[in-house]
């Protein structure tokens, strides 16, 4: 995790509408040369200063399109503003309004480690072993899988992605043996029972054990091998979460993220990307109910815009991020007030040859698309 300086007092005492105020005083004056990009997970008083709110995928492809502003300032994760940094043009410039604001998810998978499990893992199954690494990655780790002959994915496009990994190469896919499903095992293995393969055809990669904790006749049965990681705000939904609220509120329909584990995401009604759950809640009538498993500042966010249905998140305990949380108005400002002045501050930058190779993964990624609809997980 990188660290961030500390902020002059004037930002750090200042009224947060103050701070907004001149927020959007800077932003008027920088103009076009300005985007800034916020991922659904950010508070609102973000989200409201924001030019594009959306989802990774969605922000990948702004940063990649948005060609004419000189500075990119993205109000999400390191990895984020990494992806966005690939894409970009060789004259924007990226910039993290807090330096830690990281992924414990991405963290779980480090470079080096994922090309000592792609040898272990081709090793045993003595097969073409291709690696899906999701959009929660390191930068370096998006260019292993590159290397390997793999793709990003998104939870939108994940089953398309694992499709393209598994068809031949002369049907226009990689032609892999397996799919090796880096870095959230819950989101590979909730996609892979999706697709219509069971339980035994995922076997879960733990990078401490050699080998990953497998023997070679677990890897040859199973068509998904999945890295043993997670993200610590939907591993938070339960069960007995999904099992309470609907005794609470008859009739309500559960909608989580496939970061979700197995257990909650085949009790729910339906499983989506954020942007699939965002679809889908609002695509939905007057005086429905909805539990959501996701980040809470999303969650909260649909109740206040869709007055005349009733949503909640679905545990009774916030389930925030709490390194999106780090980003806030007086980041962002402190950031923006250095444009203005020609300084710049918390650039992200990434090697030319690790931009090279990840943008390729991440390319593959924007190219094989996903659906726009959550996908139903029992019948209602």
């Amino acid at each position: 995790m990188q660290l961030q300086i500390p902020l002059p007092d004037t930002y750090s005492r200042a009224d947060t509408d103050e701070l907004a105020e001149q927020v959007l005083r800077r932003k008027a004056e920088l103009g076009d040369s300005l985007c800034i990009l916020a991922h659904h997970y950010q508070a609102d008083s973000i989200v409201e200063l924001a030019d594009v709110v959306g989802d990774s995928l969605k922000l990948s492809q702004q940063a990649a399109s948005r060609k004419d502003a000189r500075y990119i300032v993205f109000c999400g994760v390191h990895f984020m503003a990494e992806s966005a940094e690939v894409l970009s043009g060789s004259d924007q410039v990226v910039c993290l309004p807090h330096m830690a604001a990281g992924c414990a998810m991405a963290d779980m998978a480090e470079a080096a480690g994922v090309e000592t499990a792609l040898e272990e893992v081709t090793r045993l199954a003595e097969d073409f072993v291709v690696p899906v690494t999701y959009v929660n990655s390191a930068a370096d780790v998006k260019a292993v899988t590159a290397r390997a002959g793999g793709a990003c994915c998104t939870s939108s496009n994940a089953a398309n992605v694992f499709r393209w990994a598994l068809r031949s190469t002369s049907a226009g896919g990689a032609g892999g043996g397996k799919v090796f499903a880096i870095p959230d095992e819950h989101l590979g293995r909730n996609i892979a029972i999706a697709m219509g393969y069971e339980l035994e055809d995922c076997a879960v990669y733990d990078p401490h054990l050699p080998d990953g904790g497998l023997t070679a006749d677990q890897v040859r049965r199973a068509t998904f091998v999945l890295w043993k990681g997670f993200c610590y705000v939907h591993q938070l939904f339960t069960p007995e979460h999904v099992q309470k609220v609907r005794q609470r509120h008859k009739g309500i329909q559960v909608i989580v993220h496939p970061e979700c584990p197995y257990e909650v995401v085949s009790l729910a009604d339906a499983s989506g990307s954020t942007e699939q759950i965002i679809q889908t809640v609002t695509r939905s009538a007057p005086g429905t109910k909805w539990a959501v498993g996701t980040e809470s500042n999303l969650v909260n966010r649909l109740a206040k815009q869709l007055g005349d249905r009733f949503v909640r998140v679905l545990s009774d305990v916030p389930s925030h991020c709490v390194m999106m949380a780090r980003i806030d108005v007086a980041h962002l400002l402190w950031v923006l007030d250095n444009l203005a002045e020609g300084t710049i501050v918390n650039q992200v930058t990434v090697a030319p040859e690790v931009a090279e190779q990840a943008k390729i993964a991440l390319g593959r990624m924007i190219a094989i698309k996903g659906s726009p609809d959550a996908r139903r997980t029992r019948a209602v």
